[in-house]
């Protein structure tokens, strides 16, 4: 086969475009596992070494002086020869990988086997790490339990390791670029149990390992379809917070066999305090907005924050104090981050003008977690959303929005919304729904069964407590 030339331009036999192809392309670059925060190996992963490439490159240049000369003494040259040395060539930069980190593998696990971890956070989600793992890490590590972090797509780590509002205590694995073939580096006999805060479908790639519990948490408690996906049953153990977690798989159709579910309450919620007195009896009251995030499928999109700024606007009328808390995936979309920065321009000038001492951004955001901003508040106007499940333990007054159906079908569809004050997506009730949070609360006295029925009978640090000993009932006996 030889390439039609250019006018005024020779030839170009195919053994030469190869070797062209071979000799254009960026070297083989494999990229081992590694850690960061593991006592014993440096952090990230090795430097390249220095000799292989070198080396590749020799045999390419031997490879070529081997072309010329079969070109300059043959008529038909022959392939066979150059084309072994050509692929000798790339067998050594395919084997660089190999070759580079042989020693930093061993490191790595010789590192690992002393830090012996029980438990692991198998983590093959995406953008939503640094706030997803922060949220249980804490928890996991009150059992008393050696842990680690295994983490799948190297993109995200950066961010993972440097967003969220405290450092993670747990080594932290990067899986290599071989992605979940590399698992095994990472794989020790202590292991006894991995965690999964996400639903990626890649988990199936973890829970493969059967000699290991795998157990379902989610990242928060809330109605929504995440929180009862028939990938759930899949796992060994499903982690809930009380009943209601329960029902969400039946009520929808999803069988899961009873004896996988563990009513743990939800630790995160254990010190949130109650009321400071009836709503209506306040002087100034705080209220805390915190829309949900948007998502990446409309059908799931339950987010108030396109109403956000109108929705502050009637706040700041009624002249209480706003705590601003969007979900932190908000701000990766250049529209919602416009609408955040919105709401930011409106309380920033009410404040300015005289206004209460209102709380958004680095503060709300970062600096206090979603128990602070539930503690310096006392109402709620968020979506379907964890943050509402959390808000029950305090048993506050709270709204929901309805943005796409009617009243009586959000309460229908999400049972949370029961004892919620729910506004609708085009507003039309907003001031209807102001008056019953800020002033007359007629479902105060339903919320403390809303409460157990989403939470469980649990209080203060029980439910944290309660987790812990089942981690280390895990650990120690498996499921």
């Amino acid at each position: 086969m030889v390439e039609q030339a250019e006018p005024g331009q020779t030839e170009r036999p195919a053994w030469r475009r190869f070797l062209d192809r071979q000799l254009s392309r960026e070297p083989l670059v494999v990229v081992p596992t590694h850690a960061y925060g593991l006592r014993g190996v440096a952090d990230g992963p090795p430097a390249p070494h220095r000799l292989v490439p070198l080396l590749r490159t020799a045999l390419l240049g031997a490879a070529f002086a081997v072309l010329v000369v079969l070109a300059l003494t043959r008529p038909t040259p022959l392939v066979a020869v150059p084309g072994v040395v050509v692929a000798v060539a790339l067998a050594v930069g395919a084997s660089e990988g190999t070759l580079r980190h042989w020693r930093h593998r061993r490191r790595l696990r010789r590192a690992l086997v002393r830090h012996a971890p029980t438990t692991a956070m198998a983590y093959a989600g995406r953008s939503g790490g640094p706030w997803q793992l922060r949220m249980w890490e804490p928890y996991l590590l009150r059992s008393g339990e050696p842990n680690v972090i295994i983490n799948l797509h190297a993109k995200y780590v950066e961010r993972i390791l440097t967003e969220g509002d405290a450092p993670l205590r747990s080594p932290f694995v990067q899986l290599g670029s071989r992605g979940m073939k590399d698992l095994g580096d990472a794989l020790v006999p202590s292991l006894r149990a991995f965690f999964y805060v996400q639903n990626a479908q890649t988990n199936a790639r973890f829970m493969a390992r059967r000699d290991i519990t795998h157990v379902w948490l989610n990242h928060g408690d809330s109605d929504k379809p995440a929180n009862y996906n028939p990938r759930h049953a899949d796992y060994d153990v499903l982690v809930v917070c009380g009943q209601a977690g329960i029902d969400r798989y039946a009520n929808h159709g999803i069988h899961v066999d009873a004896d996988k579910f563990e009513v743990l309450g939800r630790p995160q919620a254990w010190d949130i305090e109650p009321a400071r007195g009836a709503i209506g009896s306040l002087e100034q009251p705080t209220v805390l907005y915190a829309p949900t995030w948007h998502g990446l499928d409309p059908a799931v999109n339950f987010s108030s924050l396109e109403q956000g700024p109108k929705i502050v606007a009637a706040l700041l009328r009624r002249g209480v104090r706003v705590v601003f808390r969007p979900h932190p995936l908000s701000y990766r979309w250049r529209i919602r981050r416009a609408v955040v920065h919105e709401i930011h321009g409106l309380l920033e000038a009410d404040r300015a003008a005289g206004g209460p001492a209102h709380v958004w951004g680095r503060r709300a955001d970062v600096e206090w977690s979603v128990a602070d901003c539930t503690n310096a508040s006392d109402a709620l106007i968020s979506d379907v959303s964890s943050v509402v499940s959390d808000w029950l333990q305090s048993e506050k007054p709270y709204s929901m929005t309805a943005m796409r159906s009617s009243v009586e079908e959000f309460r229908d569809e999400y049972p949370i919304a029961q004892t919620a004050y729910v506004l609708r997506g085009d507003l039309e009730n907003l001031d209807e729904v102001l008056d019953d949070l800020l002033v007359d609360d007629p479902l105060a006295e339903a919320r403390s069964a809303r409460k157990r029925y989403v939470l469980g009978e649990f209080r203060g640090e029980e439910s944290a407590d309660a987790f812990a000993g089942f981690v280390r009932r895990v650990v120690r006996e498996g499921r």
